[in-house]
């Protein structure tokens, strides 16, 4: 049989045993867990070679860029869209798939020394050539040992190993194939913890790097929770880390920030740093350049006028950051010096500016959010304060910065768009249907518009008018 075929067939058995179990255990009130119990335990075994599976084809669709199958050089975009997949879990594959199959990365190049002796150089390599040996001899090992390790497992190896420096010693190969091996002999929480504990010590051996710190910064804001709140996490580097402590330092005293200082504060010391934040995040907002920053760090909100007439202490309305704002957080907002409510009815004035210039106005921009909520490209959930305002046909070829000619894309989506709309690179590009006035996606000439119909699109107030003036099947191309 030929690989395709094998393929086929195997999909074909896994399906007919999974829709075999899912019939079992449709009522699991009339089974007998005694019968049930040792199968599933195996199956679960059995399905931890999935995990070595995904990660398999993740790194072979990279390497045969099948991003250009879905109108993309991302390949991220080809496994989100055909395997239904999150972009967390697309790259949390992707970088396991590349742990396993990719090879190793050199060792850095050692800074040149004039004094070293041909006797050294050769001792130097004959190391360096060793420790690659080793290296790809793990990676094998490691292949072996993914196949019977679970998906969670590897997930929680991953996760970690992204602490790792890139001069730490042992590298991530080799703490790769050790976490694996000690898989074997601890709970994952166990597991989670020794990791942790390695890539610590790792990065104490690392090569010294003064600029190590600036390279690691991050910051991450997670998505909204059911009450509004997000989780932030990040590393700072030195110098920022001092900032921040020292800008919070006056808010953790008793009573600072309190309209009465007398009143007895009952804040614990992480919530007067939360306050004590929100005070420093609106001094600089309200600071006398905000009418320089063209809205880019403004709060702008997007509210129809039904809105308005049913208001209530429940309502809540979307943000361009993502976010959906109360009554009660409007308040918390201030006197609004800063922030825009963009009022959104079926009277609305297009504003133009036709040739005369070709980045998009403040106001053109929160016209756009108010109309998208989110990226134009289907799926995507990027917050219209980190969008671009895009040209649909193109300025350099006669587009004109009018509403009817720009939408919002996200940086990425935004460079992967084919301009020319030939199909070039198989890249796809964004399009307006002529009918519904609705912006999407062509994964290339010829090809249907697909929209943004995520909960994020939706929940912006030019989707919601939509929804009352135009069928529910708009979502599709109109003929």
């Amino acid at each position: 049989m030929t690989v395709q075929q094998r393929v086929d067939h195997a999909v074909t058995h896994i399906t007919t045993g999974m829709a075999t179990l899912s019939d079992v255990l449709a009522d699991p009130s009339t089974v007998v867990f005694d019968d049930v119990a040792a199968g599933m335990k195996d199956l679960e075994q059995v399905l931890a070679a999935k995990a070595r599976i995904d990660a398999a084809f993740a790194w072979l669709a990279d390497h045969h860029t099948a991003g250009r199958l879905v109108g993309s050089t991302n390949v991220v975009d080809y496994l989100t869209t055909t395997l239904g997949i999150s972009r967390r879990e697309a790259l949390a594959r992707l970088r396991t798939g590349a742990s396993l199959y990719s090879p190793p990365p050199p060792p850095p190049e050692p800074e040149p020394e004039d004094t070293e002796s041909e006797e050294q150089r050769r001792t130097r390599e004959k190391a360096e050539a060793e420790r690659a040996e080793r290296e790809r001899q793990q990676q094998e090992a490691s292949r072996r040992k993914a196949a019977d390790t679970s998906a969670e497992i590897l997930r929680i190896i991953d996760r970690e190993l992204t602490e790792l420096a890139d001069t730490a010693d042992p590298g991530r190969a080799t703490l790769h194939h050790q976490a694996l091996e000690e898989s074997a002999r601890r709970t994952p929480e166990d597991l989670r913890d020794w990791l942790r504990r390695q890539v610590h010590l790792a990065n104490r051996h690392a090569t010294p790097d003064p600029l190590a710190g600036y390279r690691r910064r991050s910051l991450h804001i997670g998505e909204p929770d059911a009450d509004g709140s997000c989780t932030i996490r990040g590393r700072l580097p030195a110098a920022d880390a001092a900032m921040l402590i020292a800008a919070l330092a006056p808010g953790l005293r008793p009573g600072a920030g309190l309209d009465d200082p007398d009143t007895a504060d009952t804040r614990t010391r992480a919530q007067r740093r939360v306050d004590q934040l929100a005070v420093i995040l609106n001094r600089h907002l309200a600071t006398s350049q905000a009418v320089t920053r063209s809205g880019v760090g403004s709060i702008l909100l997007s509210v129809t006028a039904d809105d308005l007439e049913n208001m209530s202490a429940s309502s809540t309305f979307p943000t361009n950051t993502g976010h959906r704002l109360t009554p009660v957080d409007l308040l918390r907002l201030g006197a609004a010096k800063f922030d825009v409510m963009v009022l959104h009815d079926h009277d609305g004035q297009p504003l133009a500016l036709g040739r005369g210039h070709r980045t998009a106005s403040m106001f053109q921009k929160i016209a756009l959010f108010a109309a998208q909520g989110v990226c134009g490209c289907p799926d995507c959930t990027t917050a219209a304060i980190h969008n671009d305002a895009h040209h649909l046909t193109p300025w350099t070829k006669g587009g004109v910065t009018d509403l009817n000619n720009l939408t919002l894309v996200c940086p990425p989506h935004h460079g992967d768009n084919d301009d020319s709309r030939t199909g070039a690179g198989n890249r796809g590009y964004l399009d307006r249907c002529p009918v519904t006035g609705r912006v999407g996606r062509r994964a290339g000439p010829g090809q249907p518009l697909r929209f943004n119909t995520t909960q994020a699109a939706d929940d912006a107030a030019g989707a919601r008018i939509r929804r009352r003036t135009q069928p529910p099947d708009d979502n599709k191309e109109a003929a």
